[in-house]
């Protein structure tokens, strides 16, 4: 048989690994039961005795042997392990468990425990999910894991979606089912007749993929909960037991909270939640690259972050190289004195913008600049500090870190072809034709996947982290930056900002043309560099706290009359839709401008717009679904010592027997800012009857702080505009009915 593995699992019941192939004649359930996932244990040769008797009486246990293994990146010897098959898959990890526990977490360090079911079968038998294969018995790759050009299945999608009657504003398990879409079909009626229609329908239609929205958090979990409640046949999947669901979670990432709701994966089709990142970011092309580069079904891939795609590709590169990888991993940071922590401890190149108006600036962007310099100098955890290269190896500028300059490291490795395809998609998605979009969907996926790359790296607990490594990548990027402002002042360029792996050019008298610098820097330092654009005008924004020029907060038009937005209310997603119309109107305004000095005679005429807006709110002409606010749950409720607005709407969740995790979000309408009383304080948005009244003063505010943004490095801040508009109206602590919902 010839097609494409859509999905892969392991049955606990069975203990098989169980794969789904796509063919043009149908799909197929193959399963393969001689598949057995194993782990290694190192230690000294004696506790590894010990150990082994131990084991040995244990009916969890399958078999045990002496091998040898790599297990340390900085050295290609070979050690003595124990490597520890278990009786039944689900024992693995009970096993790993105990033996941790019986070396006191301490005396034992054991490898390949944690990786998933599928995961260890792809890397085992180098195929491909969603790749093309050809099964007889054995699997054979019909293309190369980095194929470039390769096509997916025809796969048939259905969208499934729910009505639910919700009388309490939010849908409960026990509300009842009002109708169910499997596509274009429909059927509304008794609760019974509904789940049995959509039980028929699906298995009539057979689709490979049911594509949801919101279906992890409620619709699943409600369609299930509802079957087994009214005792009514309902398969989702392709064979009984077709879900198999992980419970929830909250987790910090990148300096924010993020929420991760209880898994419902089906067997043998493809639950894709829409609304799950690597989806909204990038379709299904997007997706089934990253799941093929990290051998991950997509299914699973779907629910995982970019950076697990990144540590599945380490590890497989690992395993290719013949390591075992350690479980977990918890290697502190080595001492520093304090010198050398001021050294170190320091991120990328920053130069503040000078606030204000600026004329044709030139913003120049290097390509994915901290992966390419990984690659450039070789950075690894194995390759820093190496014990070939003591005498000659590459010195990190400044810090001083050194690189082994005689073996390649394993991130490297991994990293060329993932910048090798970033490079080829990102220009193949400008050029018009058939596959353009599916071009563009993969490189924004990998866009993603090589931010994290750097993130992981510095990472102590990540897999392959090591905190020297993110020091010397910023080391690099310090440098080459300077470099760069150099070149560029040769040409007759003065940087005017410059942050990370961007810079920011005002050309002086007598400048030469900018295809001249940047084919200059990228000769120089070997690293791609891109011409982002030339600015009509651009306007640096200052620090609302200092007031010197805010590093990552400005807004700009370029030549070609594309607008360039960065930490404005129209990005953030906390503003109100009546903010964003407002801020967004100013800028059409101001998109109008060729230069500084029209700029700011347009500035009447924006200020015009946002006055048009104040009236609106006065004159209730806002729709109440405009003025809802956005805001992420930081904490549990009970952690909330100040009552702010997020916490009253969480109390009145609270009230109606619901609750927000922490990363999730909740919606609201601020009613009455002064109030003690939670229930005045704000409206939760699916609460609302629409004949609310909303607090006035606070959303001027919102309104008039929206154009300070803008406007303050002409002389406008937010009180200012406030008393410009209202003048001697009377309005403080009063509030205004909002105009009901469109219908």
């Amino acid at each position: 048989m010839r097609g494409w593995i859509i999905d892969a699992y392991g049955d606990y019941r069975t203990d098989s690994v169980v794969l789904w192939l796509w063919t043009s004649q149908g799909v197929h359930r193959i399963e393969d039961r001689e598949f057995r996932p194993n782990f290694y244990v190192h230690g000294s040769r004696m506790d590894l005795e010990e150990m082994r008797r131990r084991l040995e009486n244990l009916r969890r246990v399958e078999r045990i042997e002496w091998t040898r293994k790599r297990i340390d990146l900085q050295s290609q010897e070979t050690v003595e392990v124990l490597e520890v098959w278990p009786q039944r898959y689900r024992d693995l990890h009970p096993l790993a468990e105990l033996v941790s526990k019986e070396g006191r977490y301490y005396d034992y360090r054991l490898y390949d425990v944690d990786m998933r079911c599928a995961q260890r079968y792809f890397f085992q038998h180098d195929i491909l999910p969603l790749g093309l294969v050809e099964y007889n018995g054995g699997w054979h790759a019909l293309e190369e894991p980095f194929a470039l050009e390769y096509d997916l299945p025809p796969l048939k999608a259905l969208e499934l979606n729910i009505e639910v009657e919700a009388p309490e504003g939010l849908p409960r398990h026990r509300d009842r089912l009002l109708r169910a879409h499997l596509g274009e079909e429909s059927h509304g009626g008794k609760e019974g007749e509904i789940l049995e229609w959509l039980h028929g329908a699906i298995q009539e239609k057979d689709p490979d993929i049911l594509l949801t929205r919101n279906g992890d958090p409620f619709v699943l979990p409600y369609l299930i909960d509802k079957a087994r409640t009214l005792d009514v046949d309902l398969l989702l999947g392709r064979e009984p037991q077709a879900f198999y669901p992980r419970e929830g979670k909250s987790y910090f990432t990148y300096g924010k909270i993020v929420y991760k709701p209880t898994q419902y994966l089906l067997r043998g089709r493809l639950h894709l939640d829409a609304n799950h990142f690597a989806h909204r970011e990038s379709g299904f092309h997007g997706l089934a690259e990253m799941s093929r580069l990290a051998r991950l079904p997509p299914q699973e891939m779907l629910r995982l972050t970019p950076g697990t795609a990144i540590t599945s590709m380490q590890v497989h590169e690992a395993h290719r190289q013949g390591y075992a990888v350690l479980w977990k991993k918890n290697i502190p940071e080595a001492f520093k004195s304090a010198e050398d922590l001021l050294q170190c401890d320091r991120g990328g190149f920053i130069l503040e913008p000078q606030v204000g108006i600026h004329e044709g600036i030139v913003e120049l962007d290097y390509a994915s600049l901290y992966p390419n310099i990984m690659v450039k100098y070789n950075i690894s955890p194995e390759t820093i500090f190496c014990s070939c290269c003591e005498g000659d190896g590459l010195r990190a500028p400044a810090i001083g870190h050194r690189l082994c300059v005689r073996r390649e490291g394993l991130i490297p490795i991994y990293l060329k072809p993932l910048l090798e395809r970033k490079r080829y998609y990102k220009r193949k998605k400008k050029e018009p034709g058939p596959k353009q979009e599916v071009y563009a969907a993969r490189d924004c996926i990998l866009k993603w996947m090589l931010v994290t790359s750097f993130g992981y790296l510095g990472y102590s607990n990540a897999r392959f982290g090591r905190i020297e490594c993110h020091e010397a990548i910023n080391a690099f990027a310090r440098e080459l930056l300077v470099q760069s402002m150099g070149i560029a002042e040769d040409h007759g360029y003065e940087a005017i900002h410059g942050i990370i792996d961007s810079l920011w050019l005002q050309p002086l008298p007598g400048h030469d043309s900018v295809e001249r610098v940047v084919d200059h820097i990228t000769t120089t330092i070997g690293l791609p560099l891109d011409l982002e654009g030339v600015y009509k005008w651009i306007v640096f924004l200052p620090c609302k706290t200092t007031g010197v020029g805010a590093l990552n907060r400005y807004y700009g038009l370029f030549e070609d009359g594309e607008m360039k937005l960065r930490g404005i209310e129209v990005r953030r997603h906390d503003t109100p839709g009546f903010v964003v119309k407002a801020q967004f109107t100013m800028l059409e305004v101001f998109r109008q401008a060729r230069n500084a000095e029209e700029f700011k005679g347009l500035i009447p005429e924006a200020l015009q717009a946002l006055r048009e807006a104040t009236d609106d709110l006065l004159s209730n002409r806002v729709p109440l679904e405009d003025l809802v606010i956005t805001k992420i749950v930081t904490k549990p409720l009970e952690e909330y010592v100040v009552l702010n607005y997020t916490a009253a709407a969480l109390r009145q969740m609270k009230d109606r027997g619901f609750k927000a995790e922490p990363g999730e979000y909740v919606r609201y309408v601020i009613t009455d800012r002064k109030t003690r009383d939670y229930r005045r304080k704000v409206k939760f948005a699916a609460f609302l009857h629409g004949d609310e009244e909303v607090d006035r003063w606070e959303y001027l505010r919102l309104l008039c702080r929206s154009g300070e943004t803008l406007l303050s490095p002409f002389g406008y801040t937010e009180e200012g505009l406030l008393e410009g508009f209202l003048e001697s109206k009377k309005i403080r602590g009063l509030r205004v009915k909002a105009f009901p919902p469109a219908a």
